[in-house]
């Protein structure tokens, strides 16, 4: 009869064998996309390491704000496509990738809205995208957007909310929203540790562009392949490190004030597909919070609206695109008459 340490043996050779080449597929795949996708835009210096940011359209006067737009978790400058092809038509309109997402770097930094913030504030300097800006942040993102408001409020002359986080929603009783991230910490976890085995990459070879997720799908065909390429380890990685900073994120945010009359824009979802995994009895109950949440965002200025996507969920920028774009373009009108 074979002893347990023989036949463990037996087992555990292969997978390493299979672990390692998965691991040199990965790496070499990866090699391989680098030169296949280049960054549409350029990478900037940040203090060490580089950031991806890409301008498009063109400043209509002296003085005309440009517009920077910052995705949520485990999204970057592409999932932005269909609102900047149309913001670019009236506007200098900017994304970025934030540090370990697609073309930028990872950082060596924890990732809370604080260290994203001074991280856009270098890459907008040192890129040379002067202000003042309209800053345009979806879900996670609009923590960090309204600490860089806070902090240079003399800089920022607009502000767009799409679906944001409140950071509210730790300091007050959420459950149902602390479930939903603790379950999107294990999946980034998960996605982190079968990627760097090559088996995501494979599984989405094989499958195509169904393999991806639906956000990736209602985007232009000719750029998802450059998208489905980014979901890399460190993708993944970040996301979760993001994920894990959140309520920190929160609690800096939450020592920011109103501001005043700037015009604001708070989009929030009309279908609530991000709590679609709770009991519908959970649902109901999220749901009302979290409308709650996006009326108290609208009323920390003077000069806000609120608008209910009705046909999108936390994804607007990819389900009614257009919603975003006449956002951004009220709130550029606004800032210029001031």
């Amino acid at each position: 009869m074979q002893s347990n340490e023989h036949i463990l043996g037996q087992i555990g050779i292969p997978l390493l064998l299979l672990a390692g080449a998965g691991a040199v597929y990965e790496a070499i795949a990866t090699a391989s996309d680098s030169g296949k996708y280049p960054p549409p835009g350029k990478l900037v210096d940040v203090g060490g390491y580089q950031l991806h940011i890409y301008c498009t359209g063109e400043h209509i006067g002296e003085g005309s704000p440009t517009v920077v737009m910052d995705f949520g978790i485990c999204g970057w400058s592409l999932a932005w496509d269909l609102v900047q092809s149309e913001v670019a038509k009236f506007a200098r309109v900017c994304t970025y990738d934030r540090a370990g997402y697609a073309w930028s770097d990872p950082s060596p930094m924890p990732r809370t809205s604080q260290q994203i913030v001074q991280e856009l504030h270098a890459l907008l300097t040192n890129a040379g995208v002067k202000g003042p800006y309209i800053l345009v942040g979806h879900s996670l993102s609009g923590l960090s957007v309204r600490l860089f408001a806070s902090q240079y409020p003399d800089d920022v002359v607009g502000i767009v909310l799409v679906d944001a986080i409140n950071e509210a929603m730790y300091s007050r009783p959420f459950p149902e929203f602390q479930k939903i991230m603790a379950g999107n910490l294990w999946m980034f976890r998960g996605l982190s540790m079968i990627s760097q085995l090559g088996m995501l990459r494979l599984f989405m070879q094989l499958v195509g562009a169904n393999a991806a997720p639906d956000f990736v799908r209602k985007l232009p065909s000719e750029i998802q392949p450059a998208l489905m390429s980014k979901f890399l380890p460190k993708t993944f990685n970040t996301a979760a490190a993001e994920t894990e900073s959140m309520e920190k994120s929160a609690a800096q945010v939450s020592t920011t004030g109103l501001f005043n009359d700037i015009p604001l824009m708070v989009l929030s979802h009309g279908i609530p597909d991000m709590f679609s995994n709770l009991p519908a009895t959970e649902v109901e109950q999220a749901e009302q919070t979290w409308q709650k949440l996006q009326v108290e965002l609208a009323n920390l200025s003077s000069n806000s609206t609120l608008i209910i996507a009705e046909r999108s969920g936390h994804f607007i920028p990819l389900d009614q695109p257009n919603l975003v774009v006449d956002a951004i373009r009220q709130v550029f009108e606004a800032s210029r008459h001031q």
